[in-house]
This record gives structure tokens, sequence and C-alpha cells, in this order.
């Protein structure tokens, strides 16, 4: 198969068909009434009907590939556990309760998705202190899950991982993901060179950059979004997937 031909294949899920609405994605799952990125907030996602979920992975302690924003938990847990959670084990991360769940690890979300066959945008935080430890163990996981590119797409504003991630896992498609303030956006429409998407906050979905990116073929996925009549603004521009804290909403707005 030509280069092309392998992309077409990693893509063909993540382009939005003729006709039909957006895929919704639950951003860090339905995180307007449960703690985000837990297995509570992916779970309630579906329950509002989105197509998936939008999450974020980093490494603990013990090198284990774990669902989480920031680099501590301080913000999640309300201030009980504030340590780099690079430093904080199995053991310790147990012991932290985001409401009635804890952080969960990607696998246990994978195996979740695979069995309801629902999406999962996996980000790669570029915060991280052993990022060749992330790549690698985001590929031992993501390989070991089963999974394939009608259910994983991967994204990262460092856009070296998505790179690393053509060749590590070069069966699942990549995002580059770009904000209004961010370095990278005015070299967005490159994004060929080590991606296979565009991931753009959504001030960035305009008429111009939208026939830019769907010139190069790119599966486009804005975020975050959460008014409806903003939804329907950039469904009408022609992006294949919306990412919101508020998936039930969103899917409302968009005809779901």
């Amino acid at each position: 198969m030509t280069a092309d031909g392998q992309r077409a294949a990693r893509i063909a899920a993540w382009v939005r068909p003729a006709g039909a609405r957006p895929f919704v994605l639950g951003h860090r799952g339905a995180r307007h009434a449960a703690p985000e990125n837990t297995l509570t907030a992916f779970e309630l996602a579906r329950r509002e009907g989105a197509d998936g979920v939008e999450l974020d992975v980093r490494l603990d302690g013990d090198e284990r590939v774990i669902v989480l924003h920031d680099r501590t938990l301080a913000r999640v847990s309300g201030g009980r556990e504030t340590r780099d959670v690079e430093a904080l084990g199995a053991a310790t991360l147990a012991r932290v309760p985001l409401g009635d769940d804890r952080v969960p690890l990607l696998a246990d979300v994978l195996t979740w998705a695979r069995e309801r066959h629902l999406r999962v945008n996996v980000e790669l935080k570029s915060d991280v202190s052993r990022p060749l430890a992330l790549l690698r163990g985001v590929k031992r996981v993501v390989r070991a899950s089963g999974v394939g590119p009608e259910l994983v797409l991967f994204s990262s504003f460092q856009p070296a991982f998505v790179a690393a991630l053509r060749v590590l896992v070069p069966e699942l498609p990549g995002a580059w993901l770009v904000d209004r303030d961010g370095r990278f956006t005015r070299r967005a429409p490159a994004f060929r060179l080590v991606a296979d998407g565009v991931n753009p906050q959504r001030e960035l979905v305009v008429g111009r950059a939208m026939t830019r990116w769907k010139r190069g073929g790119a599966p486009i996925a804005t975020w975050t979004v959460n008014e409806p009549d903003e939804a329907r603004r950039v469904a009408a521009l022609g992006v294949d997937t919306i990412i919101s804290d508020r998936p039930g909403e969103i899917l409302r707005a968009v005809g779901g």
C-alpha cells in the first residue's frame, strides 16, 4: 500500500461522512457533571450520547500510562495531593479520591471504549519529564488493547510526539493540537509533515483555515465547544469532530 493509501486507511473513520453531523466527544468526559478524566465522566458522556471521549495521558512514578491533565492532582483532588504525579506510584494514586473515582489507567479506559465501540482521542501531554518513556508506554498500551484506527486517534501540542507516534504506531492516526496563542499555530498549514489531522481551538475554525486544512485532507476536531450556537457554526464550516464538556447538549444542537 502506498503512503497515501496508508494515511487514507488511518483517517477514514475520523472523516465526517457527507450529510452527517460531526462526531461529538466528551472533553475529559462529561466534565460538566463528573470529575474530569475519570471513568465516571467517560461513562456519563456515553450516556449523554457522545460518540466517544477526549482524554489526557502522562506517566506516574511507576511509569504507568495514566489519564490525567495536570502534572499534579492538586486541582482535581481539591488540594489533598499536590506532589508531582511523576513522583507518585500506584499505591499512592489509589488512595487519592476524585469524587467516587480514582485516576484511571489508559489501558482501563481503552478496554471500556473497545467494549462499547466508542472513540478515544488520546492527547499526550507535552510537559512530561520522560517523553520517550511516555511514547513507548502509549505504544505498548495501545497495542495490547487491540484497538484500531476506527477507535483511537492521538493528538498533542508537541508535533514531535505526533511524528514519533506515526513511526511507533503507524496504523493509528495522529493530529496536531493548535491554539490561538501557540507558537506552532502559524505553521499549522504544514501539518501533513508530522500529522494526519489538525485539532484547532474553536476560535481558529474560520473559513480560510478550514479550506486550507481540508485541501490537505485533514480530519478536523475542534475544542472546547460548549455553546449550541458555536457548535452549529463550526459544524457548518465542516469540522469532523466537536470536543465538548457538555456532549449531550452539543449533540442536540447539531442534530444528534
